[in-house]
């Protein structure tokens, strides 16, 4: 299981590495070290890459969700 918090640290990790980066919810996977299960976190996964990726972590925190990627 990842948080947002750990695809937030992911998008920052991967952005200074390479400010040119193409994001996939893949990339953010292995950043991570780990593999989706059945792939339905995806669509969760893609909305907070972006939001984090386009205006920082309050967009995506302002996002109303339940979210099998939060922390329990």
């Amino acid at each position: 299981m990842i948080s947002a918090e750990d695809i937030q640290e992911a998008v920052s990790t991967l952005r200074t590495r390479d400010p040119f980066v193409v994001l996939t919810p893949g990339l953010i996977f292995r950043t991570l070290g780990k593999r989706p299960s059945c792939s339905s976190c995806m669509p969760l996964v893609a909305m907070l890459m972006v939001s984090y990726d386009e205006e920082g972590p309050s967009a995506a925190a302002s996002l109303s969700h339940r979210s099998p990627v939060e922390k329990p």
